[in-house]
């Protein structure tokens, strides 16, 4: 990108925060329905693969792909020791199993893993990849993102719920927290929710943008404080259990993990 496109992203960038702090962001609805358009329609768009963690995606020509789950499997791991009891797994869902890099790390540690996602081609994929390990039983759910709590009727009872890598690129801060709602929903009593976020920090352009949601900047479109995010959910009954903050990595930045127990 050229100087000249640099300087006119940030300014619109700027703009764009500055309507919403006016308080003329786009309403959720139209939110939902140009996330959805992007995620559902618009797999043409050369990010898509990249924001839906397929092995093929050009990120993944520099990046390891199958890292990008056995470094979350390890620090899940070690999160979860912290609460001090031998823990065995029987079903695991992850909310936006995409091309299965995730998946592929925690499958073969329970007898059933369900991914769900908005997108019938990531939940093949995500198959596909697991279809290569002897033993897992793979379970998809396709969700409406318009109406994400209707796919947890399908998704039935977890002992573990995964939330990774996408509730930075869900519409707005409000979505992310129907997402946990539903992570609370499906969780046995004392189930873990490992989860992921964007955080927020003092600079202005660290905050959920609430407008224009395009492909293109999606990784960036909501953000939560770190004290406000770990609140949120104690209010919708988990017990936060740790957080695990990641400012850079060969991915992206600030990475905030959440190990969450539902009391």
């Amino acid at each position: 990108m050229c100087p000249l496109a640099d300087k006119k992203s940030l300014a619109r960038e700027a703009l764009d925060r500055l309507t919403v702090r006016l308080g003329f962001g786009h309403s959720q609805e139209r939110l939902v329905d140009d996330a959805k358009a992007y995620w559902v329609d618009g797999t043409a768009e050369t990010s898509w693969r990249g924001f839906s963690h397929f092995r093929d995606a050009e990120v993944f020509r520099t990046t390891d792909w199958a890292s990008v789950g056995q470094e979350h499997w390890e620090l899940f791991q070690r999160l979860a020791r912290l609460r001090g009891r031998d823990e065995q797994y029987s079903r695991i869902v992850e909310w936006g199993c995409g091309g299965g890099a995730n998946a592929l790390a925690f499958a073969p540690h329970c007898d059933e893993f369900v991914g769900v996602d908005i997108n019938q081609e990531t939940l093949d994929e995500c198959g596909h990849q697991l279809a290569a390990v002897p033993g897992t039983h793979f379970t998809p759910v396709l969700a409406d993102m318009s109406n994400p709590e209707a796919a947890a009727e399908h998704v039935g009872q977890a002992d573990v719920f995964l939330c990774l890598y996408v509730l930075e690129l869900v519409p707005s801060p409000e979505y992310g927290l129907r997402i946990m709602q539903i992570a609370h929903d499906v969780l046995k009593d004392g189930g873990i929710a490992f989860v992921q976020t964007k955080y927020q920090t003092t600079d202005w352009r660290t905050a959920p943008r609430r407008h224009r949601y395009r492909g293109a900047r999606a990784a960036g479109m909501t953000s939560y404080p770190i004290d406000t995010f770990w609140t949120q959910t104690t209010d919708l009954g988990f017990q936060p259990e740790a957080c695990f903050l990641v400012p850079h990595n060969a991915l992206d930045e600030r990475y905030a993990y959440y190990l969450l127990s539902k009391r």
